[in-house]
């Protein structure tokens, strides 16, 4: 009988020494949470494991996951060794020493006695320092950002195990947990915890699975919300998890600067409910006027989904403060059957299926902006319809 993905993910951890635990560039908390979960329970299986939330500023993060993010990286350290090896059996070793300068290294070796030719000099480069990728909430492999686009050889020889809940994901894994019931990442990775070893789920580790949970379906409200979700979330409950002290990190700690930011977003919210867009604009005289900078807007487009269920595409559109030089900036978020990155291609947005952002051409007026996206996004579902 074949295995089930769990079974197959089972058996490539165990044999794995060093695993990278790794998300998208631009995290969602269910990504956050699913990281250092991950991370977590790992460690309590004695694994050796490292986790990496691109980009990640544990300043901005709710205070609950404070403790959780010490050991999170923002960026993966170097992926691989290189070796420099000396045959000694003719000649001994007598003293080594190293210098840099001008941006090289010179490596002295000098021999007891006698001398070596340059066939007793061998280079290779080493080991890997992971042995196995387990990505979560990464429904392609470009939405590892950096990792993919500086080390994408590591990528393509190393064992991936996916893991998502997202309609979008590609299968791109070598093994893909992936379940489109689900309401969230973390709601998987219980499932998972729970057929691998329930015991190591203790309060902490039930609260960032919980919050992820909680993120995803706007406190159970969402239309996706199925009786097995809830009865994982009164598991999570039974097994400590603090939902207060979630609610009150992600929605009760907001300042009233930033919450005067997000009504005025909200106030101008214009909608095309024949495409499914709606959008909203920001000027450098609201983020003065409100006395925030662009920092505040981080959670915001969650915001307008929350408001706007039934819009498959979420346009913001700001002035930040480097608009005189780059011009207006642009947050685009689609949901299946839309990518985000179609949708932006053409401005050379970065970013994945679900979210990028780019700045417009410098002199184009916020007015000129939207009407600039907007028309282009109509003309891509347009062609797409048309398919």
């Amino acid at each position: 009988m074949a295995l089930s993905p769990e079974q197959q993910a089972l058996e490539l951890i165990t044999r794995s020494k060093r695993i990278l635990v790794t998300t998208r560039d631009k995290a969602s908390i269910d990504a956050l949470t699913s990281v250092i979960s991950c991370v977590s329970f790992l460690t309590k299986q004695k694994k050796g494991v490292e986790g990496v939330i691109p980009n990640i500023k544990t300043s901005e993060q709710p205070k609950f996951l404070a403790k959780n993010l010490e050991n999170i990286l923002p960026t993966t350290g170097p992926m691989r060794h290189f070796e420099l090896s000396l045959d000694l059996h003719q000649t001994e070793l007598g003293e080594l020493f190293y210098d840099v300068h001008d941006k090289q290294a010179v490596i002295t070796i000098v021999p007891k006695s006698g001398e070596w030719t340059s066939k007793d000099v061998h280079f290779r480069a080493g080991q890997d320092r992971y042995d196995l990728i387990i990505a979560v909430d990464c429904p392609d492999m470009a939405s590892l950002g950096s990792l993919f686009h500086n080390h994408a050889d590591f990528i393509y020889r190393t064992p991936v195990i996916n893991i998502d809940h997202d309609p979008s994901n590609e299968y791109w894994g070598q093994i893909n947990i992936v379940d489109l019931t689900t309401v969230s990442t973390t709601e998987i990775l219980f499932r998972f915890f729970e057929f691998w070893n329930r015991g190591n789920i203790d309060a902490d580790l039930a609260t960032n699975l919980l919050a992820g949970m909680i993120v995803k379906t706007q406190s159970f409200r969402t239309m996706n919300v199925t009786p097995r979700t809830l009865q994982v979330a009164s598991q999570l409950l039974t097994l400590g998890a603090r939902r207060e002290e979630i609610v009150h990190g992600l929605w009760r700690t907001k300042t009233v600067p930033t919450l005067k930011l997000w009504g005025r977003a909200l106030t101008r919210l214009e909608q095309d409910t024949s495409c499914g867009i709606i959008w909203t604009t920001l000027t450098r005289q609201d983020f003065l006027e409100s006395e925030t900078s662009s920092d505040a807007l981080t959670g915001i487009v969650q915001e307008l989904i929350s408001y706007a269920p039934e819009a498959s595409i979420i346009v913001l559109i700001y002035e930040d403060e480097q608009v005189s030089s780059k011009g207006a900036r642009a947050i685009i978020h689609a949901s299946p059957p839309f990518s985000a990155h179609e949708l932006g291609h053409s401005f050379g947005a970065s970013g994945n299926r679900s979210q990028v952002d780019f700045y417009i051409m410098p002199g184009t007026t916020l007015v000129e902006s939207v009407k600039l996206i907007i028309n282009r996004i109509r003309e891509v579902i347009k062609i797409k319809s048309l398919k």
